[in-house]
């Protein structure tokens, strides 16, 4: 069997010390083009295959971001997610390590494992940490990045969007179409240990309500999963002897679902009813549906911008930023019908 090369094999090939040799290899500063050429072609020439493991050890860095995220790993909130990150992290020389906190055991793995997961240089979180979680990762003494959360005591930066906010300005812009008679559609939380940023829309939407002085026909919880999952909720409201006009929901997914079933009771949208989703993701887009933007993709990419920045040794000029969440009108939503 042939011997595997090594970094000094490279380094004697292109005529040069080892330590240039590394960092060429490593796209790091400071080496001539044509150096870092003819030591990839050197590489290259003799099959060298450069180990991270042993690059960690030698700098103290491993190259690598972990992202924590909660729930599935390939819904359209996590999945833009990720693109976000490693739209920045690759570029750099970077490798996303994705770890999965999909239900209590995983989450209780996770932070239990804690030490052995000291394999990265950073961390992103996706869900609000307890006080018991955000002390551990303190002791990491890593740079951590909260997304979409209100992990903020172990965190030295965060991005996310004000979804209390952007609930209250989906009333008050359905309030200025003339609707009068609302209602909120959430979704079965199959994690109920877990606090989500989402959570927040149900407040913001009783907060206008309230300020506003408009008829709150109810808040009502769609199963997260079934066949036409909103065939209950929409029964009690067509049993109502003033329905709501305007239905406003946790997310696209909740919006399809409602509008699927209210078309399917000879219901007219939005001449009859509006409904409106959040997220304004690739199911709101398809199919025309009212909703609020919420730009995971481009949220990623700031929360990973901002721990490179960090590892570089740099403060953040703004450690906490909030992306504008804005409302994107499409056809399910339309001025409220005459009484």
């Amino acid at each position: 069997m042939k011997k595997k090369a090594t970094i000094a094999d490279v380094a004697k090939l292109a005529n040069v010390s080892t330590f240039t040799a590394s960092r060429a290899l490593q796209n790091k500063p400071n080496v001539a083009a044509t150096t870092q050429q003819r030591v990839i072609e050197a590489a290259k020439s003799l099959n060298y295959t450069a180990s991270k493991a042993a690059a960690a050890l030698a700098s103290g860095k491993t190259d690598r971001i972990a992202l924590l995220l909660g729930d599935q790993l390939t819904g359209w909130s996590n999945g833009n997610l990720q693109d976000g990150v490693y739209d920045v992290l690759s570029p750099k020389g970077y490798d996303l390590l994705v770890y999965r906190a999909g239900n209590d055991d995983e989450r209780k793995k996770y932070f239990a494992n804690l030490p052995a997961n000291r394999n990265a240089d950073g961390l992103i979180a996706s869900f609000t940490l307890n006080s018991e979680e955000s002390n551990a990762l303190t002791t990491m003494g890593m740079p951590i990045i909260s997304v979409n959360s209100d992990s903020d005591t172990c965190c030295q930066g965060s991005v996310k969007i004000d979804d209390r906010q952007a609930l209250k300005d989906v009333v008050g812009y359905l309030a200025g179409l003339g609707h009068k008679r609302f209602c909120f559609i959430d979704q079965e939380n199959l994690l109920p240990d877990y606090e989500w940023s989402s959570d927040k829309r149900i407040l913001g939407y009783q907060d206008a309500i309230a300020e506003r002085h408009l008829t709150d026909c109810g808040i009502f919880v769609m199963p997260k999963n079934g066949e036409r999952p909103a065939r209950q909720i929409i029964a009690r409201l067509l049993s109502m002897e003033n329905p709501p006009t305007a239905i406003c929901t946790l997310s696209d997914d909740c919006a399809l679902a409602t509008c699927t079933e209210l078309i399917h009771n000879g219901i007219s949208i939005p001449q009859q009813v509006s409904v409106i989703g959040f997220d304004s993701s690739n199911v709101s887009e398809l199919t025309g549906i009212s909703s609020v933007s919420q730009p995971l993709r481009k949220i990623g990419q700031i929360a990973a911008q901002k721990l490179l920045t960090l590892l570089n040794g740099q403060d953040l000029s703004e450690p906490h930023t909030l992306i504008p969440a804005p409302i994107v009108p499409r056809n399910t939503t339309g001025r409220a019908p005459l009484a």
